[in-house]
């Protein structure tokens, strides 16, 4: 629906500037025609949003994009987006229009249904500057070697819808904006103060001397204290490892405490964002509910089709 001008009658949008493109030659299509090789690209400059959820979350963030690959019949769902954080689509966004076979041709179409977005990666915070973002009484999530872009994903979406306002990831953890991680995480990446570290055993190290945090170590041993037996302090990081061997030693004897899951006898482990859920979920109960809340997501545009649980 068109928005109301002051004597209550619809007004029409303004012409918004695109540019046709009918062939994945075209140099501006580069971002997107290498999009099967961005999980490679950690150091890129520019990340892609696959899908209008996608796009929507990254432009009501911020970032905005430099340029949107759309089918002509979605350029009135881009101008909506804009609206609805109180502007117009600006002028420096390239609005790629190209028809759908060609988008077809783009893999992961059925993701993106005909919609994506380009955006700068945003700069890493300095760790003080970052810290100055969490609230005085806070949980959050610290990844060490977490690799595979579908748990990174399911920790991020996790960590935003329990509260957890920020993650830090080793250099060894796959790239919160990689496509898959977008794309499982439905863009939790864009909520959330994400601190990306180059010597993980320092800023540990400083996480807890410097910033008042107890380091907890998720561990599968007996000897942890067992979650429903944890007390949580005011500051906490929960450390998960990687999905094949948890933990290295090093980093948990750098932890001040250790805290397991119980599980039944012969189960190895648990999936590592399954364990976070489980992890994050009991620990804002125990807090009584006073992790700070996340700001509520944003309407959806309208979709071809709504699928749950995606």
């Amino acid at each position: 629906m068109r928005p109301a001008n002051r004597r209550g009658k619809f007004s029409r949008p303004r012409p918004m500037p695109v540019i046709s493109v009918d062939s994945l030659a075209d140099p501006r299509l580069a971002v997107y025609r290498d999009l099967p090789r961005s999980n490679l690209t950690r150091h890129a400059a520019l990340f892609v949003a696959e899908g209008q959820r996608l796009v929507q979350r990254l432009i009501v963030a911020g970032l905005s994009p430099e340029s949107i690959l759309l089918e002509p019949r979605l350029l009135a769902d881009v101008a909506h987006m804009f609206e609805k954080v109180g502007s117009r689509v600006p002028p420096e966004i390239d609005l790629l229009v190209a028809p759908r076979q060609l988008l077809s041709e783009i893999v992961g179409f059925r993701f993106h249904r005909g919609m994506l977005a380009a955006a700068r990666r945003p700069t890493n915070p300095d760790r003080s500057t970052w810290l100055e973002s969490l609230p005085a009484q806070t949980t959050i999530v610290v990844g060490s070697g977490v690799q595979d872009p579908d748990n990174l994903g399911g920790i991020l979406r996790t960590s935003a819808a329990l509260g957890v306002p920020a993650v830090m990831l080793g250099d060894h953890s796959a790239d919160p904006y990689c496509r898959r991680v977008l794309r499982v995480s439905m863009g939790s990446v864009f909520r959330l103060g994400i601190f990306q570290s180059s010597d993980l055993p320092a800023d540990l190290d400083w996480l807890r001397r410097q910033a008042g945090f107890q380091l907890a170590a998720a561990v599968l041993d007996q000897r942890a204290e067992r979650l429903e037996q944890f007390q949580r302090p005011e500051r906490l990081a929960i450390v998960l490892g990687s999905e094949g061997f948890g933990l290295p030693p090093e980093r948990i004897a750098a932890c001040d405490r250790q805290v397991t899951i119980p599980m039944q006898p012969g189960i190895d482990s648990l999936n590592v964002s399954v364990a976070a859920g489980i992890l994050l979920y009991r620990l804002a109960q125990a807090s009584g509910g006073r992790q700070p809340a996340v700001s509520p997501a944003p309407s959806p545009p309208r979709c071809d089709r709504t699928i749950h649980g995606r």
